[in-house]
């Protein structure tokens, strides 16, 4: 090999490495995130409560950082009831069964809602990778609840949505937050707590 070329391949080799451990950075210090987050908890309609009223989010977002503290969110959620499961051991059988509770006060057995937020972020770094958020905005809700087929009530609006907990960041731009969330539209009000992954690019 000639001087030449060890020199080109030094350079090649250079050049990789630079290139590789400035994507690294660039996705560790990216403005932009995208993440998706699982959330369960509880529904409340006209101030109800009762045993059955659970439900199950999942949830979308980007994310755009302005800087280490402050960033803007733009998601989508979707959600419905969830199920309750009462298992039992007998006879060296284990069996679980559905807990068909109605929702409310309504006598209703389907709840839908989804939702397009928009919110302000901030967060508090504990450490390089440690740090507390909390999220302040609006979400555009739609929700329907029913009794089979039948709509006993159905709304869409403008409400309130925050959410606040920690969040664990890696070098490679992955970090894993989990959460308190509550969303309130109009007549209904869901909080519970959220678990998500999010990825700088």
């Amino acid at each position: 090999m000639t001087r030449l070329n060890k020199i080109s391949v030094s350079i090649i080799a250079v050049l990789t490495t630079l290139g590789l451990s400035s994507v690294v950075n660039a996705a560790s210090k990216s403005p932009h995130s995208v993440g998706v987050q699982l959330s369960g908890g509880s529904a409340e309609y006209k101030d109800s409560k009762q045993d059955g009223d659970g439900v199950a989010q999942l949830y979308f977002h980007y994310n755009y950082a302005f800087s280490d503290i402050w960033s803007v969110e733009v998601g989508l959620n979707t959600a419905a009831e969830a199920d309750k499961w009462k298992c039992t051991d007998s006879k060296d059988k284990f069996v679980c069964e559905k807990q068909n509770n109605k929702l409310f006060n309504l006598n209703a057995d389907k709840l839908n809602y989804s939702n397009v937020v928009v919110a302000g972020k901030g967060q508090y770094a504990l450490t390089k990778r440690n740090s507390l958020y909390g999220k302040l905005g609006v979400q555009f809700y739609d929700y329907d609840i029913k009794n089979g087929k039948t709509t006993l009530a159905e709304d869409d609006g403008l409400g309130l949505f925050a959410e606040a907990g920690w969040q664990y960041k890696w070098d490679n731009g992955l970090a894993l937050n989990a959460g308190l969330q509550t969303m309130k539209m109009g007549d209904l009000k869901v909080s519970g707590s959220t678990i998500g992954l999010k990825y700088h690019f």
